[in-house]
């Protein structure tokens, strides 16, 4: 984890940098980049963080946790550094999710990068062109690296929540974890569910059927997950059940005081539909041509919902310093407030991923957006051409990659902007819980002595 958020900060710095060093030097380094190639890098890591987001919706809404199931520590561990013993097959383990990675976002199998940044260093046209090839290889080789590994922490994820036993997709390689092997009986006999596309379709082919339509982004995370295409918890699952869903928040109300439990619940899902019809009308206010008499009626409403919303965050926060203050800890209790908290590592510490991608890609992202937005169709066509002539566009998907990248050129504001705001939500979400969590785990220690 530390080592993707370096990558991406020393990348906001190459970016940042970008006209200092034109100005410092006289390089222009814009003249010796490709503009489809540049905007496609970041349009692929803006796609792995749409798909993040969603995955951190599944797991925080959908995944049944039970005291014996380990999935919420197994999805950590993976960011873990691993004992020596085990190096070789961490290895193994990153390398078949690469290839995972590649079927999921058709970039990496459509886009050779090496051979862009062997061009990029060539040293055609003289010392300058060297110089100016060099620094934007740097940085295009951090984009890339940093998008490979927070692709494969994705893939990683997504497949320990999947309805295949871990193992089936790539051999786990932490002996701590029981895990089946590619290939093996019951792995061979598993079939594709056909109904649970998120885990059958490639990502980005799912993702760009919705980001498209009417809803964008908001249709892409209200895709619907199956409770069979989930993982086969081990145990007895927590909280209080509808149908077969378990989820975070259900299990995080078992963990309060009887007397509190009911009106934190309570405040909690009145302040979530307050916060719909606050966003609801706040897009209502969006419109352009909306009546004057609707305005004013609309502009009225978003003053008294966002009062009502001001209100009940402050009675939760009350009622959650009472429950902290009031905590009844029991051993089953702990251990369930630990797997809660292992839910609520991976996702903050997701954020802190997204957090660093988002400050490194801005400024680049904008740089590609109007570079490209300077060319006319036959410079586009040109630029196309050159990345299929030197081979480093190649492979059955590159034309209709290519034909969708004026479609995701126009939704690129809009998909980012949703993107944050996402993010920034399920953060918001575990962290209010996080505080009583730890209070609830360290008394652990206490209760044994007891």
């Amino acid at each position: 984890m530390k080592k993707i958020i370096c990558l991406l900060l020393t990348l906001f710095l190459f970016s940042g940098c970008m006209k200092v060093i034109e100005n410092a030097t006289g390089i222009n380094l814009s003249k010796h980049t490709n503009p489809v190639m540049e905007i496609e890098m970041d349009l692929v890591f803006l796609d792995e963080l749409a798909a993040i987001t969603k995955l951190n919706q599944i797991i925080l809404d959908r995944m049944p946790i039970s005291l014996e199931d380990p999935w919420p520590v197994l999805l950590n561990d993976y960011s873990q550094t691993p004992p020596e013993t085990e190096e070789a097959a961490r290895k193994k383990y990153d390398a078949c999710l690469t290839r995972l990675l590649s079927d999921d976002f058709f970039f990496y199998k459509t886009y050779k990068v090496g051979v862009y940044i062997n061009l990029l260093t060539s040293g055609r046209g003289g010392i300058q062109a060297l110089l100016a090839g060099g620094i934007i290889a740097a940085r295009d080789l951090l984009i890339i690296e940093g998008a490979k590994e927070m692709g494969r922490r994705y893939e990683h994820a997504k497949w320990v929540i999947s309805y295949y036993p871990l193992g089936c997709k790539c051999r786990f390689y932490s002996r701590r974890f029981e895990s089946l092997q590619p290939g093996s009986r019951v792995c061979r006999q598993l079939r594709k569910r056909r109904d649970c596309p998120f885990f059958s379709k490639p990502t980005e082919e799912m993702l760009y059927q919705y980001l498209f339509n009417q809803g964008g982004l908001e249709t892409w995370e209200e895709l619907e997950i199956k409770p069979e295409c989930l993982r086969v918890v081990e145990g007895m699952a927590l909280g209080e059940r509808s149908g077969n869903e378990s989820s975070f928040r259900k299990v995080f109300y078992t963990l309060f005081p009887d007397h509190i439990r009911d009106k934190t619940r309570k405040v909690d899902f009145d302040l979530e539909f307050a916060q719909s019809d606050l966003k609801f009308t706040q897009e209502k206010l969006k419109e352009d041509g909306l009546p004057k008499g609707e305005r004013l009626a609309a502009e009225k409403q978003e003053e008294i919902l966002e009062e009502r919303v001001d209100e009940l965050m402050a009675l939760q926060d009350k009622l959650y310093d009472q429950a902290i203050e009031t905590v009844e800890p029991t051993l089953e209790r702990i251990r369930a407030a630990k797997q809660l908290l292992q839910i609520a590592k991976f996702i903050d510490d997701g954020f802190g991923q997204i957090t660093a991608a988002m400050v490194a890609l801005t400024v680049k992202m904008v740089d590609d957006a109007i570079a490209i937005s300077h060319f006319n169709r036959t410079q586009l066509e040109n630029s196309i051409a050159y990345l299929v002539t030197q081979g480093i566009i190649s492979g059955s998907n590159a034309k209709k990659r290519v034909a969708l990248l004026g479609k995701r050129l126009v939704t690129l504001p809009v998909n980012y902007a949703a993107i944050v705001g996402y993010a920034t939500a399920q953060k918001f979400q575990v962290s209010k819980y996080t505080d009583y969590l730890e209070v609830v785990v360290a008394m652990e220690d206490k209760l044994k002595k007891s």
